[in-house]
């Protein structure tokens, strides 16, 4: 029997042998991202991300008292030294994250990006908010954070506007993975690798099916606060070179193909065209 070297495949050699893009999507996204600095981001951006903040901050204190927060509490904290809004309990970044954005999604008055039914406050605001209090994070890189998350969100709504929900899942829910994942990279100034493995990961935390309008069940509402934790977990993985897909949005089994209706959109421009020139995030819209 012959015995001969057996040559490893590389990760190049690999791609050799399927149809992937040079570039992808989530690549595109990623270094526009991580090239950003707050003086890039236009006054009307900052605007709309200070009225979601405000929003955000309100709607965690008008349902602190809610029997579903303290059930969150109660299950789901985690010490650390974190802020839960309207609650002397400090906690880790992800109990954060998922606590907080289970308020401000819970009653149902956070901010939409108008046309679509994605809401980027809910989860981009806690996970971003807490990550720059655990990681003493200064209000420049919080912004940055903020502002990346946000455009995300709201650019991978226009890729599939209504598939989503016709698939069976909560764009808030799936998309806001993803978004979190990216807004928690840039504000922790990870590299564009970095936040494309991030962005992949989030791919496999991303759920939330709509199941919730059966009966007027509680899920609906952790659905943002698991979102944005989902999307620090992903991050800090991101950071230690865990692997995630860079194929995570156009892929043949890709976020889209798993989360939108059957047929896979081919729109994938709306997330990477203009980037930096049209922002999506000023056009946040508050309800009454």
């Amino acid at each position: 029997m012959w015995v001969g070297k057996v040559e490893k495949p590389t990760i190049e050699r690999t791609l050799d042998m399927i149809d992937l893009p040079e570039t992808s999507v989530s690549q595109n996204f990623s270094a526009w991202a991580t090239s950003l600095t707050g003086d890039l981001i236009p006054e009307d951006v900052q605007i709309a991300i200070g009225n979601a903040l405000l929003d955000y901050a309100g709607l965690c204190v008008s349902a602190k008292n809610l029997d579903y927060v303290g059930a969150m509490i109660r299950a789901c904290s985690a010490p650390g030294n974190c802020t839960v809004i309207g609650h002397a309990i400090p906690v880790d970044v992800a109990s954060a994250a998922l606590i907080n954005g289970t308020a401000a999604h819970g009653e149902d008055y956070d901010d939409t990006f108008e046309g679509t039914p994605v809401h980027a406050g809910a989860v981009i605001m806690p996970v971003v908010l807490a990550a720059a209090e655990n990681f003493k994070l200064a209000g420049d890189e919080a912004l940055r954070g903020i502002a990346v998350g946000t455009e995300l969100m709201c650019r991978m709504a226009l890729v599939a506007p209504t598939g989503i929900h016709r698939a069976g899942f909560h764009p808030t829910a799936v998309i806001g993975a993803m978004g979190a994942a990216a807004g928690v990279s840039a504000a922790l100034g990870s590299t564009k690798q970095q936040m494309t493995d991030a962005i992949g990961i989030a791919g496999s935390f991303a759920s939330g099916i709509i199941e919730y309008l059966a009966e007027g069940s509680w899920t609906k509402r952790l659905h943002a606060g698991w979102a944005a934790q989902s999307g620090v977990r992903a991050a800090l993985l991101g950071r230690e070179s865990f692997m995630g897909p860079r194929t995570v949005m156009e892929g043949e089994h890709g976020f889209f193909f798993g989360f939108s209706s059957a047929t896979i959109p081919n729109n994938f421009s709306k997330i990477t065209e203009d980037l930096g020139r049209h922002w999506h995030a000023a056009n946040i819209a508050f309800k009454p």
